[in-house]
């Protein structure tokens, strides 16, 4: 086990997310740290395939949680801060920041992918998988690894780091009461904020300035005529590089 939750480790699995939701539903109880060397069915936001070989850092945590069903995405935003606390704690924080909804960007690049589920009996999946030894190539956008930055780094301390740091956001977060406190360490932390952007959401493509999250997490776009609009899901593209 860690320090911070007790562990299962896996050598190759389809995707430790569907492992958490299959033993969430044959009963068991969480907390507990699901983590695989190597994936051969990561899932990703929006259906999307996660790229699983070996070297990088793939885990589930399968956690019990009081928190109404409506909080649920508020587990994006707190594994993001711990994502960050990672990254910046191997890398640097002057080179690590969020983009909305849930990626964390090493240098502009992705390093790092979240995605959080609803299990059975009243838990929740918090999926992370963050690139250590190497990143996908041949992707529609930039990726990096903590090595390009930190060669020494390796899955193991990697895994120790992440342990901790999301126990500690969890904690804080304390099932949605420090809600608005995790979403202001967020904003600290974002990338291109006051920047335009583009979103494709819904079928749409909404175009403006990215000012900021509403309080429960949502994107707030400044549109050209003043107004402005909430977005709760989207691919967001922005229009300059945001350092």
């Amino acid at each position: 086990m860690t320090d911070a939750f007790p562990l299962r480790r896996y050598a190759t699995i389809d995707s430790t997310n569907l492992e958490a939701q299959r033993l969430a539903a044959a009963g068991t109880r969480g907390p507990l740290l699901l983590v695989a060397e190597e994936q051969g069915a990561g899932k990703g936001r929006l259906g999307r395939n996660w790229i699983s070989a070996r070297g990088n850092l793939y885990t589930s945590l399968l956690l019990p949680t009081g928190a109404a069903p409506a909080k649920m995405p508020q587990l994006a935003f707190v594994t993001a801060l711990a994502v960050h606390d990672v990254v910046s704690g191997f890398c640097g924080a002057d080179y690590v920041r969020l983009k909305w909804p849930n990626d964390c960007l090493l240098a502009g690049a992705k390093v790092a992918g979240i995605l959080c589920e609803t299990a059975a009996g009243g838990q929740a999946v918090i999926g992370c998988g963050i690139n250590v030894e190497h990143s996908p190539e041949g992707l529609a956008y930039p990726t990096a690894h903590l090595r390009q930055y930190s060669p020494l780094a390796s899955v193991g301390d990697v895994l120790a780091a992440y342990a901790s740091a999301l126990k500690a956001r969890l904690s804080a977060w304390g099932e949605g009461a420090g809600f608005a406190g995790i979403l202001a360490d967020w904003q600290v932390r974002a990338h291109g904020l006051n920047m335009p952007l583009r979103v494709s959401a819904g079928g749409r493509v909404i175009s403006g300035i990215f000012s900021g999250l509403a309080p429960d997490g949502a994107l707030v776009v400044k549109l050209a005529d003043g107004t402005t609009e909430t977005i709760y899901a989207g691919d967001v593209t922005f229009m300059v590089r945001a350092e």
